[in-house]
């Protein structure tokens, strides 16, 4: 009697042939590897190419962990000693943290930062690409269409190590099927995996938890396609998920034996609010109140997307049809990205990550049925333009924060190592996400401390002794908690009596936008929207 495996590989062979039938009848355009390969110079020129034109990239959680990186190099004798400790350890976000301390963190943060995450951008499109080949049996011009997905919110929130992570999801999925097709490969891919699996839960624990998804998706499509006793179909998908079991067990112990995080633990569904994010974290950037192009093009971009994934519903005509052993992966990613929660374990905006996954493998995993050559032309169009434009578009967001960034490190130039630095916003500009942790590159740029650097989700712990100097995750408070005497009794702990705990306060706004005159504080400088600030007696 056949195999599950074999039997689920004799139902997409049928179902493959069905759909050639049906691109012969369609007459589409054959699109080949030469125009394959020109789609993802393109796609890469203009995601990477803008990514890398500034050296400062206006991406909010960047600068926390550029700080991060470089406290990980300090030596006891650099002045923050006196108030970090960096465990390096197997803990599962860590992806640039190893790379960046197995190489022997080289050169400059900021521009190593720069880089990795131009590599995401090229890595991404072509992992879309390397999926879309093996699903296919050949290049496709459409996979490069996955450079319309690289400035989606996960990018924009500068989450670091899980979008460098995200395209070792598509490769191992590749990897996957790839090895699942013949017997002869099966046996090899448990022993392949075992490590794979295990490395991507180190690199980002989301990453995995897709993979693991995904896997499980095909898996289960696999046993129900054959026609084994149900007992069998269910110790089938139980053993080819041993590999993933394995940093889950790992994951648990973890949990168990570490002490609570400074961030919390706190796990919740989300609002309506949350749940609208999803739809909009393919393209909008939600750090960009300044740069309206930004976003009017990521809507355009949403709404292309949202017309060719129509197309995946049709039953005739001009159509995107999915590959057949692409079904459960692709169930597997949508129920994962429908459930998720908005904060799991203390960790925030898990529900945007998975929707750019999604959307990736629906890319690699569809082809397009009965298109003319104007109809091609009219995609390769929209998608060109598109991509050229928001590359455009982030170069020049880029370009105005790479300046404020210069402006804040030339007012900032007389600080010394060690120094405590309070940063403030105007009020009514808390909420601004460009900089919500500009502050951050001081750490890398100065040595000096600021209170609003991640602790608890990262290796990154703070000494006890300097506990109520700092939060965990705010973002920089309004100088009215600082300065408002009917506000600083319920003003973040770190911003109650700040004049004891910090040497400067830093303003990032223009100080005639509700910065107090106050005997307290001298300006030292002020540079562009940044004034630096002496605390009197310091």
């Amino acid at each position: 009697m056949p195999s599950l495996r074999q039997q689920s590989a004799r139902h997409d062979r049928q179902e493959r042939l069905a759909i050639q039938v049906d691109r012969a009848h369609g007459q589409p355009l054959v699109l080949g590897g030469v125009l394959a390969l020109w789609g993802f110079l393109y796609a890469v020129a203009f995601t990477a190419g803008p990514i890398l034109a500034h050296l400062n990239l206006p991406l909010v959680d960047l600068p926390n962990h550029i700080a991060r990186l470089h406290i990980a190099g300090i030596r006891p004798e650099n002045a923050l000693s006196q108030y970090y400790n960096y465990k390096t350890g197997l803990v599962p976000n860590s992806a640039v943290d190893l790379i960046w301390l197995g190489l022997g963190m080289p050169g400059d943060l900021v521009r190593f930062s720069n880089l990795i995450m131009a590599s995401y951008a090229a890595n991404l499109i072509a992992s879309v690409m390397v999926l879309g080949r093996v699903v296919q049996g050949r290049w496709s011009l459409w996979s490069a269409s996955a450079g319309l997905l690289v400035f989606s919110a996960p990018f924009y929130w500068g989450f670091q190590n899980f979008v460098w992570s995200l395209p070792f999801v598509l490769y191992g999925i590749a990897l996957w099927l790839a090895l699942g097709r013949r017997a002869g490969r099966a046996r090899y891919r448990f022993a392949l995996f075992v490590p794979y699996a295990a490395v991507l839960y180190l690199m980002h624990f989301f990453a995995f938890g897709f993979l693991a998804a995904a896997i499980l998706g095909r898996e289960v499509q696999v046993a129900i396609q054959g026609d084994a006793p149900p007992g069998q179909r269910v110790l089938h998908v139980l053993v080819q998920m041993i590999p993933f079991a394995i940093p889950m067990v790992w994951l648990l112990v973890a949990l168990g034996s570490n002490p609570p995080s400074p961030a919390g633990s706190n796990t919740e569904f989300g609002t309506l609010s949350a749940r609208l994010q999803v739809l909009l974290s393919l393209a909008i950037a939600p750090n960009a109140d300044d740069a309206p192009a930004l976003n009017v093009l990521g809507y355009l971009g949403l709404s292309l997307i949202a017309f060719c994934g129509w197309h995946v519903f049709k039953r005739q005509g001009r159509r995107l049809v999915v590959a057949p052993e692409m079904k459960g992966i692709l169930l597997a990613l949508i129920v994962v990205s429908v459930l998720a929660p908005a904060t799991l374990n203390g960790v925030a905006y898990v529900q945007i990550r998975a929707p750019i996954l999604v959307c990736a493998v629906v890319i690699a995993s569809t082809s397009w049925v009965g298109l003319t050559r104007q109809w091609v032309l009219l995609l390769v169009l929209a998608f060109g333009s598109l991509i050229l434009a928001r590359g455009v578009a982030f170069e020049r967001f880029a370009a105005v924060y790479d300046a404020d960034v210069k402006d804040m490190h030339a007012a900032t130039r007389s600080l010394v190592a060690g120094d405590r630095v309070l940063p403030l916003r105007a009020e009514g500009r808390r909420y601004d996400r460009r900089l919500y942790h500009v502050q951050g590159l001081m750490v890398a740029e100065r040595d000096v401390f600021v209170p609003t650097l991640f602790q608890g989700v990262h290796s990154i712990t703070l000494k006890q002794a300097w506990a109520s100097h700092a939060h965990p995750a705010l973002a920089a408070p309004s100088v009215l908690d600082a300065f408002d005497p009917a506000r600083i009794s319920t003003a973040p702990v770190f911003v109650q009596d700040w004049t004891r705990k910090f040497t400067h306060i830093l303003l990032l706004d223009d100080r005639h936008d509700g910065l107090p005159e106050d005997r307290n504080v001298d300006l030292v400088k002020q540079v562009g929207r940044f004034s630096l600030y002496l605390v009197a007696g310091r």
